[in-house]
């Protein structure tokens, strides 16, 4: 079999006060100059994190990033590191801030690094060495990996927590994924005599035992705004743990339709008030469905209850689409590459009547 592993970043820190030794990691690497790319309201939140980095005798250059992880937002930063001489990317927001800076240090010149300082807890992104990619008017094209890994993953608990709860929530959706796409795999006797994809579905079973146990505790603490054990372990576990499914597993753990899901439903514009979780967690259901394991269903939509995720196409604002739309969109995510390039066989046919039959089971359960 193929397996590459790609495991995380270099370094990886997560405490209150972390940021406050920021100057000081980036000075032991070596780094004088760097790039810091962020977003309007992340930068809100995290600028009095970085006030001794601002303070201090590394230069600075800031850039204000566009709001879509597209190819030409990558090369744009890019350019803008390499016009500055930087020695580093400083990627300060969420996930598709994450992906853009890995992918435009990645593209940079070898001693390019990048710093990752996450201000969501709303997907693995700050963890993998992968970006998810996106055209301008925010329809997924897939993703591309890369060959170089973040230098430095810092994660201060009491930034995630000022964060919206929204977030909080798809992060947590799109983290119960991963037991869900990857254990009908790994879980076949062929694949349990090796090491990295056995840690791999213990990771994500660790994924799944979290969210559902502490989730909803975690919501309560961040809705309050009180830092919790259970809390940061939810936080670490979308962000780490997570990640380390498909960097231990690779394509037998990446992703099987949850995400294909995800990747078809951005073709339609009403889907994109929702956030990538919040359609992943739709995207489960859908493969519930084509396997008929109902009991599950029964079991994830009260705990979707409680987080206020969607579980219809009316919960996305789709309950318009005919029969010929909806086997369109079955179409598309029966060749969605995330679906093709796994061992998951689910073809058009099986997963337009998946669609049909949740609507059908979740309507006479109402």
């Amino acid at each position: 079999m193929s397996l590459i592993a790609r495991t995380g970043p270099q370094e990886y820190e997560c405490r209150v006060g972390v940021l406050a030794t920021l100057t000081n990691k980036l000075t032991l690497r070596g780094i004088q100059k760097a790039v810091i790319v962020h977003g309007a309201r992340s930068w809100e939140k995290a600028e009095s994190y970085l006030a001794d980095l601002i303070a201090s005798d590394l230069a600075l250059e800031f850039v204000a990033f566009n709001g879509e992880c597209t190819y030409e937002e990558v090369d744009r930063i890019a350019e803008r590191a390499r016009q500055s001489g930087a020695d580093a990317i400083i990627g300060v927001g969420g996930g598709k801030l994450m992906d853009t800076v890995k992918y435009a240090a990645a593209k940079s010149a070898a001693g390019v690094q990048s710093i990752l300082i996450p201000t969501l807890a709303s997907n693995c992104a700050p963890w993998t060495p992968l970006s998810v990619m996106y055209n301008v008017e925010g329809v997924c094209l897939g993703f591309d990996l890369h060959t170089k890994q973040a230098a430095l993953l810092a994660v201060e608990p009491n930034l995630l927590l000022d964060a919206p709860v929204n977030y909080f929530i798809a992060g947590a959706a799109d983290t119960l994924a991963k037991w869900y796409e990857s254990d009908i795999i790994l879980s076949q006797p062929k694949h349990q005599t090796n090491a990295l994809l056995l840690v791999s579905r213990a990771a994500a079973l660790t994924c799944r035992d979290t969210i559902l146990n502490y989730a909803p505790q975690a919501v309560t603490d961040s809705q309050s705004h009180t830092l919790t054990q259970a809390f940061t372990q939810v936080c670490e576990t979308i962000i780490a743990v997570s990640g380390l499914v498909g960097g231990l597993g690779d394509g037998y753990a990446r992703s099987t339709i949850a995400h294909a899901v995800h990747d078809k439903l951005t073709i339609f514009p009403e889907t994109h008030a929702f956030l990538h979780g919040e359609k992943v967690a739709y995207g489960i259901l859908i493969q519930l469905s084509v396997e008929e394991n109902w009991a599950e269903v029964d079991q994830l939509a009260a705990f979707y209850d409680k987080l206020n995720l969607p579980k219809t196409l009316a919960d996305l604002n789709l309950s318009y689409l005919t029969d010929d739309q909806i086997a369109e969109l079955a179409t598309n995510i029966s060749v969605d590459a995330n679906l093709s390039q796994s061992e998951y066989t689910a073809t058009k046919e099986t997963i337009q009547q998946a669609i049909h039959a949740l609507e059908n089971y979740l309507t006479l359960k109402v």
